[in-house]
């Protein structure tokens, strides 16, 4: 009985050393991993007139065009949503779309094209990609901040509001665990990163980003729910534009889609380390 006691606590503890592997590797290499975002930031502007700027310009501009293209040339209006609020629902659903492109781009040919970062043995490998998907969270930290700013100056504010915090984390993490898994992938074929063009352009519109989910067919549906990303989108335009909790079956499908990317793919990408040490 003692035997068999022994036998499922070390079960256990090994366990939950593998499941908090990737939150103590964040921990400990928190420092380095934030001066690699910053310098990744930075370096991304560099040469630039504005600078850093362009994290509020940017958004900025693209709230406008959206503003301009959907009330003015194509003349949307969803039934349920005023003028005002459809534009604010596309432009919170292209924040975590945009943030997502970025770093599935960036983050899939990190590993091929920051060799001397691979050769680096303090910086964990498994940091690479993630310092390009902390670096595309920015815009969604000002976008987000913008999109609150301007409906705070037309006097609303909504306690569900306190929830993106953890919605951001929660995509950050589905984010992580598919880039970790296409720059393994990127290593081994060079067509990843024309594949993922392909991706980036499918989401888009299989994505409820201009349109609701209402305007879909009934009989298509169906379709949202096969798209993880959709998940997020919706919960993004359910708290930031519409001020109220996500349905149950969104968030449940944020919650399961980042801990099975998350430590799915912090496992796989450590059984392919193998495969980068080929590739250096």
């Amino acid at each position: 009985m003692n035997n068999h006691s022994s036998a499922l606590s070390r079960i256990g503890a090994s366990w939950l050393d593998g499941f908090l592997a990737p939150y103590v590797l964040f921990w400990r290499h928190g420092r380095l991993l934030f001066d690699a975002v910053m310098q990744n930031l930075r370096s991304r502007y560099a040469g630039s007139v504005l600078g850093l700027a362009w994290l509020i310009v940017g958004p900025a501009i693209l709230l406008g065009l959206y503003t301009l293209l959907y009330t003015v040339v194509f003349k949307v209006k969803p039934t349920n949503l005023s003028i005002k609020d459809y534009i604010f629902y596309i432009f919170s659903g292209l924040v975590p779309f945009i943030a997502f492109g970025q770093a599935l781009g960036a983050g899939a040919s990190s590993l091929a094209t920051d060799r001397a970062l691979l050769l680096n043995r303090i910086f964990p490998a498994e940091l690479i990609p993630a310092r390009e998907v902390l670096a595309a969270g920015a815009f969604i930290v000002v976008s987000g901040s913008i999109l609150m700013g301007a409906k705070l100056l037309m006097g609303e504010a909504h306690l569900v509001w306190l929830l993106l915090p953890v919605l951001v984390v929660l995509l950050g993490m589905a984010t992580m665990g598919v880039v970790w898994a296409f720059a393994i992938a990127n290593l081994i074929m060079k067509d990843i990163q024309q594949i993922i063009g392909y991706i980036v352009m499918v989401l888009l519109i299989a994505s409820p980003i201009a349109y609701t989910p209402e305007m879909v067919p009934q009989s298509l549906r169906v379709l949202l729910y096969a798209n993880p990303f959709a998940y997020y989108v919706q919960a993004f335009q359910s708290i930031l534009v519409l001020g109220r909790m996500p349905d149950p079956i969104l968030v449940t499908g944020c919650v399961v889609f980042a801990f099975v990317s998350f430590h799915g793919m912090f496992k796989a990408f450590g059984l392919g380390k193998r495969i980068i040490a080929d590739h250096i």
